[in-house]
């Protein structure tokens, strides 16, 4: 796994109960997960699982999300706006950053 938690959760409050970082993006930007899961090669099975915090993404299941999401929204979306990173994950995340990739 990569670390990064998808446990970091927001609070929903319609419906009463956690939502994951991703989640709450989804729902805030009205992106389509099937949309998503298909434009970034992430299946919809593992898509929903992360959505839900039942497993932590890898870096490159993080990378190509953000980078899918870009695309579909025509602006660079970071994967902090997907994720909450580990202390590790957001350590190499600032040094992409300081060289140019998301």
């Amino acid at each position: 796994m990569g670390g990064a938690g998808t446990r970091g959760q927001a609070f929903n409050r319609e419906a009463g109960e956690a939502v994951t970082r991703l989640e709450a993006y989804l729902q805030e930007w009205g992106v389509m997960p099937s949309a998503l899961a298909k434009r970034s090669g992430v299946s919809r099975a593992h898509l929903l699982r992360l959505r839900r915090g039942e497993m932590d993404p890898t870096r490159h299941v993080m990378i190509a999300l953000a980078e899918a999401a870009s695309a579909m929204q025509y602006r660079t979306v970071y994967v902090v706006e997907l994720f909450e990173l580990s202390r590790s994950d957001e350590a190499m995340y600032q040094a992409l950053i300081r060289k140019g990739i998301r």
